[in-house]
This record gives structure tokens, sequence and C-alpha cells, in this order.
């Protein structure tokens, strides 16, 4: 008898065993953890953990180039965990800091708009997969307590942060975050195409001195023509004017070790037409005062109330885990680990290849 056929046999054994001691007395494993009357289903640790377990399998392929051969008992960090014993504690502080948002927004007296529930069963409905979801024992309720609580999650965050918010963030602080982190400017590249690298330095000069004596804007849309007549196509006349202005966070992201913009941060001041290379093109900028384009902290609200407060507030919701009173069901636990977990995935994957 194969391991495989083995395994399920004991399963089918352990089937049986179970519904026979159904009937005398029956541990109940439907939830993972409870607060008062509300309790977060077995299913959505079941999602964290094989969650956990994807992406360390991800991360071992990337590090050693070819995936693992049992990745749930992969050594994890520093060794003194697997994979499968990290996955399965982390999975359960998900689940409790999930609970811990349901909890946080019933106590601020918050509630879901019938457009934030209609939000919610549409994510619900796409990501929905029921074959390989029930096969390693998630409901469909388990996908919509995780869209709920991300909702509850967002809402939360505009509750401390937003306009009229317990620790609401003012104009002036947004203005204030702008000036210190942002950079604004006006762009143009050429190619340096091979073997005339001289050709596009001379054109970023000319373009350069053409925007000393008239807008930028101008320059841009001459720019523009003039390429699409020597690549033959025609370009369309706008009815509105384009706002050409670029507005980057010099400290997030690829933005941090992007040259052009340390260039602009560092090299120029407001009001400047440079010209600057890097490995692929010749720029022409202009460099402009962040102070003098409100229009993006208005339209740009919600993103720049990001940027500022998430740490903040992921730090505020990782005390609110020691406010709240959590019970763990230890049967729960005890019962989906990362290897059964992970094992029926497995008979997932080998059902889809027959």
């Amino acid at each position: 008898m194969s391991g495989r056929t083995f395994k399920k046999a004991a399963a089918a054994v352990c089937s049986f065993c179970l519904t026979a001691a159904m009937l005398t007395s029956c541990a109940d494993t439907t939830y993972i953890c409870k607060s008062g009357d509300k309790s977060i289903n077995a299913g959505v640790f079941i999602y964290y953990v094989m969650s956990q377990i994807n992406q360390q399998a991800y991360t071992y392929y990337q590090n050693n180039g070819k995936a693992s051969e049992d990745i749930v008992n992969e050594k994890y960090g520093d060794g003194t965990m697997t994979v499968g014993e990290f996955a399965h504690e982390d999975a359960y502080t998900s689940c409790q800091k999930l609970m811990c948002t349901m909890l946080k927004f019933d106590e601020l007296g918050l509630s879901l708009t019938d457009d934030e529930k209609h939000e919610i069963a549409d994510a619900v409905e796409a990501s929905w997969d029921a074959d390989y979801y029930e096969s390693i024992g998630i409901a469909k309720s388990s996908i919509e307590q995780i869209q709920t609580a991300l909702e509850m999650d967002e809402k939360l965050f505009y509750a401390y942060y937003g306009e009229g918010g317990i620790n609401e963030v003012s104009d002036s602080d947004i203005d204030a975050y702008i000036k210190d982190n942002y950079v604004r400017f006006k762009l143009i590249s050429m190619a340096k195409t091979e073997g005339k690298e001289d050709e596009a330095k001379a054109t970023a000069e000319e373009y350069a001195e053409m925007a000393k004596e008239t807008s930028f804007d101008e320059v841009i849309e001459e720019y523009k023509a003039k390429t699409a007549e020597e690549n033959g196509t025609d370009e369309e006349e706008e009815e509105e004017e384009t706002d050409n202005n670029v507005m980057v966070n010099k400290n997030s992201g690829d933005y941090a070790d992007n040259e052009v913009v340390e260039y602009i941060d560092t090299g120029m001041n407001n009001d400047d037409i440079k010209t600057f290379e890097d490995d692929n093109y010749w720029y022409v900028i202009e460099k402009l005062d962040v102070t003098d384009y409100p229009e993006y902290a208005e339209e740009n609200r919600d993103i720049l109330l990001q940027e500022m407060k998430t740490e903040e507030f992921e730090e505020m919701a990782e005390g609110w885990l020691g406010d709240m009173q959590i019970e763990q069901n230890s049967d729960a636990f005890a019962r989906y680990t990362a290897e059964k977990v992970y094992d029926k995935y497995l008979d997932y994957q080998e059902d889809q290849a027959q």
C-alpha cells in the first residue's frame, strides 16, 4: 500500500471514529477564538495558515532556485521553529488581530453601509474558489469574515485619522508632510539610442534653452508633436489641458533610490531648468515648489493619510491585543496544524492533476 493510499485509508478510519465520537462527546472546532458573543471561524485560521505556508514556499524558491520538497518542515528564521510551527502561530496572531478589529469597530459605534456590504459581497464572490477552499476546510462564510474585517479595518483607520476623527490629521499637517517628503517637477526624456547618445544630449540641451524662454508645458507639447511626426503618427489634439506636474514621495518605494529624483531633490532649486542623464536617458527637468500645488493634497488626501499614519495605526492595533479578552479554542488550535492543512492542500493538488 502506497504512503498516500495508506494516508487516505487512515483518514477514512479517522472519519469513522470521529463520527462515533460525535455520538458521545464532541469538541466544537468550528471556531478558533472568541470574545463575548463574537468568534472567528476556524476556516479563517486555516486560510491564514495556508497563506503563510505559500508565502514561505515562495521565499524558499526565491532563495534556493528550487521548490522545497517539504516546506512545512523547513527551518524558519533562526532555525528555532519550522515553517509549519511559524505558520501555525502567526495564523493565530492574525485571527486575534481580526477579532480586535471587530471589537474595536463595535466599541467606537461604527457600522457598515449598504454600499460597503455590497462591496464585501462582491469581493467574496470574486475570490471564491469552491473546489480549492472547501477541499482544505474553508467555507465561504470564512472568506466573508476576512473581507468584512478588512473593510472594518479601513473604516477604523479613518475613524481615527479622517475628517472629524479621534486623531484627525489637519490640512496643515498634510501640507507639512508634503513639504518634507515630496518633490514636484515637469520632465521630458530622450532615449540614448545606441550610436546616437550625442544627439540625445544635443536635443535635451536645445529643449532646455527653449524652456527658459517659454512655458515648460508648451515645450512638452512641442516635443510630443515632434516625436509623433518623426514616428509617423498623428497626435490628436486634446480637448482638456494636460497636467504635466509630477509629484513623488522621495522617501518611498523605488523613488528612494531613483537617481533622477535624488538629483531634483538635492541638485536643483525651485524654478531651475536643467538637463540630467542616467544610463538610458537624457532629461530636461523643471523643478517646482510643492507648496504651490494645493490640488495634489485635495485630490490625494486618502493616499497621503495612509502614507502618514499606517505605521502608527498598525502599532496602535498591536496594542489592542493586550487590551482585549480573547479566548483561544485549544481544540481547534490543536486540530488544524500546518501539517494537516498542507496535507489537504496536497490532496487537492493531486485531485486536480487527475
